[in-house]
């Protein structure tokens, strides 16, 4: 048995894909498989990746038709055969020691779900590093918390019999955070390392500029996650209420400013304000008086509660 299985789903990546599969490829640690998912891919991406992996035995190219990450990812873990599995965006890339330092970690602890920090890279500003957690072995029960680590697939990597009969849901959008925090609830042992093993590409225009309603599956994703602590008996209110606020609120109304038509950013402001007072009826309270937003923040929160939509326009658009 290997002791990693990484699984990278390829589509629409032929600029970058060289750059992933290189530092898999050239890995100190060499006791892996790397599964090579072809979501179908109709550019070079497949030519390119079997031209970077020539004959390495560890590398296989696995074919499907197109069904987004999820599925790709699904698809991989009906296939592994290591230890460890570790998801592996095929426009990104990981710490050519990376390998080598979570074997140790595995040697020493041996978590369901091992934890890390992750090198956010830009082409036009300077790399920041994204840090995961602030503990070092732990889980739900013992620190409620852990569900408030980032919410990545990526920046983790998961024991294959931990994953047993564990997917992810196809065709909804913030898969990782129904998914991920679902995972740390359900570990007996989480740990974390200090380190940024993982290179998470910043793409300009990857975030989609036309509407989708996939866009609120952030409550879906919410509400999964309410349920399952419920299920366990466990009360996560002030944790629920908090990301009602940063992803809903906060990060939602960031994605439907990017839209390009006005009328349809209007529309969907409200849209996302209907769904977010049904959820969360005292979110202004929670967060108009809470120090860690901004004036500016603020005053958008009080152009949404007022349903002054045209006028949180104006100030994300900068008009």
């Amino acid at each position: 048995m290997k002791r990693f299985s990484l699984i990278v789903p390829v589509y629409k990546v032929e600029n970058y894909i060289e750059k992933c599969l290189l530092s898999i490829k050239d890995q100190i640690f060499k006791d892996f498989e790397c599964l090579i998912i072809d979501d179908g891919s109709p550019d070079c991406s497949i030519e390119i990746a079997k031209k970077v992996i020539g004959d390495d035995e560890r590398f296989k190219i696995y074919h499907k038709k197109n069904g987004g990450l999820s599925d790709a990812r699904n698809y991989g873990l009906n296939l592994v055969s290591g230890e460890y599995v570790w998801f592996i965006d095929s426009d990104d890339s990981i710490t050519l020691d990376s390998l080598v330092k979570l074997n140790e970690e595995i040697e020493i602890n041996g978590s369901d779900i091992i934890c890390f920090d992750m090198c956010y890279e830009y082409t036009n500003k300077k790399n920041t590093i994204s840090k995961g957690a602030n503990f070092r072995i732990s889980n739900f029960k013992e620190n409620l918390e852990i569900i408030n680590i980032d919410n990545s697939a990526n920046s983790k990597i998961y024991k294959r019999e931990f994953l047993k009969n564990k997917f992810f849901p196809k065709g909804m959008w913030y898969e990782d955070m129904a998914v991920i925090s679902l995972w740390l609830m359900e570990a007996k042992k989480v740990s974390y390392l200090s380190d940024a093993l993982y290179n998470y590409l910043q793409r300009e225009g990857s975030i989609t500029k036309s509407i989708d309603e996939r866009v609120f599956d952030i409550y879906k994703a919410i509400l999964i996650i309410k349920n399952k602590s419920k299920e366990m008996g466990i009360n996560i209110d002030d944790i629920i209420k908090q990301r009602y606020i940063d992803d809903c609120l906060i990060m939602t109304t960031l994605r439907i400013k990017d839209y390009q038509n006005k009328k349809d950013r209007i529309n969907y402001y409200q849209k996302n304000m209907v769904l977010l007072n049904e959820n969360c009826p005292n979110w202004f309270k929670i967060s108009f008086f809470n120090h860690k937003y901004s004036f500016k923040q603020k005053i958008i929160f009080l152009l949404l509660k007022i349903k002054a939509y045209n006028f949180v326009d104006i100030i994300y658009q900068g008009i």
